[in-house]
C-alpha cells in the first residue's frame, strides 16, 4: 500500500491512464467573467501604527546609532585625566561579553 501523503513511499507509475486520449475540442476555452471585465484596481490603506513604524525604520536607516559628540566629549575627559574609569568594572564587563559569545 502506498501513502499518497508522503511520496517517498510513492511508486513510479503515472496515475494519468495513458491509453485514454483527451477529446480533441478547437472550441476557444469559455472566459471566466473576472477575465472579461475591466481590471480593478486594488487599495491599500495602513494603519496609523504601521505608517509610525514604517518612519521609525526609515530614522532608523538614517542615523549611526553613535552620539559621536558624545564619544568626542568623553575622549577629552580621558585625555585631561578627568574621566574615572573603573578596571575591575570593565573587566566584569569583559567576562559578561565573552560569556555572552560563547552561549
Amino acid at each position: 500500500m502506498t501513502n499518497p501523503i508522503n511520496p517517498a513511499n510513492r511508486t513510479a507509475t503515472n496515475s494519468v491512464n495513458s491509453n485514454t486520449a483527451k477529446p480533441q475540442n478547437n472550441e476557444p476555452a469559455a472566459r471566466s467573467p473576472a477575465a472579461s471585465s475591466p481590471a480593478s484596481e486594488d487599495t491599500v490603506s495602513l494603519s496609523t501604527q504601521s505608517q509610525q513604524v514604517i518612519e521609525l525604520q526609515q530614522h532608523l536607516k538614517n542615523t549611526s546609532g553613535i552620539d559621536s559628540a558624545r564619544v568626542d566629549a568623553i575622549k577629552q575627559e580621558i585625555a585631561r585625566g578627568n574621566y574615572p574609569l573603573d578596571p575591575e568594572k570593565i573587566a566584569e564587563n569583559l567576562i559578561n561579553l565573552e560569556q555572552s559569545l560563547i552561549e
